[in-house]
């Protein structure tokens, strides 16, 4: 037979079919394939020796076409079979696999269901339906099925196990417990039952637990993978000792192993261990696939340090072996560190188009030409780049408006970031910086409606928030919305002293005289020498018969104001006043 093409050995089962089929016409001995069987319902006078061969017949026709992995031409086989006897089982089982593979999933889920209606104590076909409304997106349903399996079997670890896999990313993780507890009555030594009680564990912030079950796994079965699961934990959990002692048991077992290297590395640099990290990557670049990334992070450390010379021969030998545009970027910064701009200009500008650092380096190539006053050409760098739609971002009309407000040339500032809002509508960026141009033109209610369209877009724009507070607070309304706002934007920049200062002018107007002048002072510590905040610290001060407090700081206000500064006249006013009282 081995001379046979697959069409002859198609002709010849199907002749042998017919043959079969004919012959059941006349014997009744001859029985289907096991292991179809006969419904209960069915009764045996409604049975034909006709529709049993028939069946047959098309169930061989299916079986040679699936062998031979034509899938559509079997679909069609078993369908036909069981329009002959609609209760062979073995072949309404194959149909929604056939169709799975076919990528026909709504039919198999379809089928499936209508399936488990007439059969419910099918398992392994409500597993199989499971799987499919997983994939259909449905997982509600999905943990229907299981935990109806679960029902029918509930001392079965391996269902017990999928259920709970699938409580854990819904964050059901009572359901996921109970279920993992169970599995680990039955099974004290079960594997994914500690892995999954340690995960679930760690998401339920019981890091000790977790540990416990992490190491009764893997004594049963150890794997650099879960070992470097349970490391994860640990430096999420700041244990970096632990850390350290894991990863370098896995290095110990598997020498040449990368990713447990560069954790180490990495929990060494956590703490600030950067010789025993430089050792390590020193090892780890003799195996390396890629030696010049890891190169590179020796050289981001060495940068760290501020030894900037080692770091710059280190990426520039990089760069003769191999053109990584990750380390000409760095190259080029380590350049401005060391103020060469021409050099740090050469390297931004061999970065090719398509690099992901492109977008970082025209940044930087920008900021060098600002630096250097070469306004001009730092322009006609954007403006080539601008038009670009592949290379363009909201980032860069910011920079070409900024460029434009640099030359006095607000009406063109104002074009470009108009043009930017165009293409990107809800760039909070593009936003912020509008408002700034129309308060900084005059028009401070459309600028304060920028901010309000901001604060509806991002609830969390510290800045946004801080604008449309003080601007509140300085009109005298809203005033218990303006401390929630300001409020909230210290919570999300606690160190910013310009925050602060609007807290403090909040609580100022509100009457709160003590707590503006604690979150006051906090702003003077924080943005020492802004003359904004010494001018309200003073008008605190004096509102609170602090008169001396006051007058120092008007004075300190006016050292740090600038001739421009259109409120050193009123500050020197107050001070003019004060003095003339006799208060000094």
């Amino acid at each position: 037979m081995l001379w046979l093409t697959d069409r002859s050995c198609h002709r010849l089962l199907v002749a042998l079919a017919c043959t079969v089929f004919l012959l059941c016409g006349c014997q009744q001995k001859i029985k289907p394939v096991a292991p179809i069987k006969q419904s209960p319902q069915a009764s045996s006078s409604d049975e034909s020796d006709t529709d049993l061969g028939c069946s047959y017949f098309y169930f061989l026709w299916g079986r040679h076409a699936e062998l031979l992995l034509k899938f559509e031409e079997a679909l069609e086989a078993y369908q036909k079979a069981l329009i002959c006897d609609p209760q062979v089982e073995l072949i309404s089982e194959k149909v929604p696999l056939l169709l799975l593979r076919l990528e026909r999933t709504d039919e198999a889920a379809i089928w499936l269901q209508t399936y488990l209606a007439n059969h419910p104590d099918k398992t392994g076909m409500r597993m199989l339906y499971a799987k499919v409304l997983l994939r259909q997106k449905k997982n509600t349903l999905a943990m229907q099925q299981y935990q109806l399996i679960s029902d029918r079997h509930p001392d079965d670890p391996a269902i017990l196990l999928l259920l709970a896999e699938m409580y854990l990313p819904s964050n059901q993780l009572d359901k996921a417990r109970s279920l993992l507890e169970r599995v680990l009555s039955l099974e004290p030594t079960s594997y994914p039952g500690h892995v999954l009680m340690a995960r679930l564990l760690q998401l339920q912030d019981k890091s000790d637990a977790a540990v416990e079950h992490y190491q009764k796994a893997l004594e049963r079965n150890w794997s650099s993978e879960l070992q470097m699961e349970l490391g994860e934990m640990y430096i999420k959990t700041a244990r970096y000792e632990e850390a350290v002692t894991l990863y370098k048991d896995i290095v110990e077992r598997e020498e040449q192993n990368e990713s447990a290297r560069i954790a180490l590395v990495h929990v060494y640099l956590l703490q600030k261990k950067d010789e025993q990290a430089l050792v390590e990557l020193n090892q780890l670049k003799t195996f390396a696939d890629q030696p010049q990334r890891v190169d590179l992070t020796i050289a981001r450390i060495y940068a760290k340090q501020k030894q900037y010379d080692k770091a710059i021969s280190i990426a520039e030998k990089i760069l003769e072996k191999e053109n990584l545009p990750e380390a000409r970027y760095f190259l080029a910064v380590l350049f401005v560190q060391k103020e060469k701009y021409e050099r740090a200009l050469k390297q931004v500008r061999k970065i090719d188009r398509k690099a992901v650092e492109y977008p970082d380096a025209l940044f930087l190539q920008v900021r060098i030409l600002r630096e250097q006053k070469r306004l001009d050409e730092a322009r006609r760098v954007l403006e080539k780049n601008i038009v670009a739609a592949d290379i363009r971002n909201a980032e860069m009309y910011i920079m070409l408006a900024a460029l434009h407000q640099l030359r006095g040339k607000d009406d063109l500032s104002k074009q470009v970031l108009l043009q930017g809002l165009e293409l990107y509508p809800e760039d909070e960026n593009l936003l912020y910086e509008y408002g700034l141009l129309l308060e900084n033109s005059g028009d401070h209610s459309a600028a304060l409606q920028i901010m309000q369209k901001i604060i509806e877009l991002k609830p969390d724009n510290a800045a946004a928030l801080n604008f449309v507070g003080y601007s509140w607070a300085d009109k005298k309304v809203n005033l218990d919305k303006a401390l929630d706002y300001i409020q909230r934007a210290i919570e999300l920049k606690p160190d910013n002293g310009y925050i602060h200062d609007s807290l403090g002018w909040v609580y100022y107007r509100l009457g709160k005289f003590e707590q503006a002048i604690r979150e006051l002072e906090t702003a003077v510590r924080l943005s020492p020498g802004d003359p904004a905040i010494l001018d309200h610290l003073g008008d605190v001060y004096l509102e609170s018969g602090r008169v001396r407090q006051a007058l120092e700081a008007y004075k300190k206000a006016v050292k740090f104001s600038t001739e421009s500064e259109k409120d050193k006249v009123k500050i020197l006013e107050k001070i003019r006043i004060l003095e003339k009282q006799g208060t000094h």
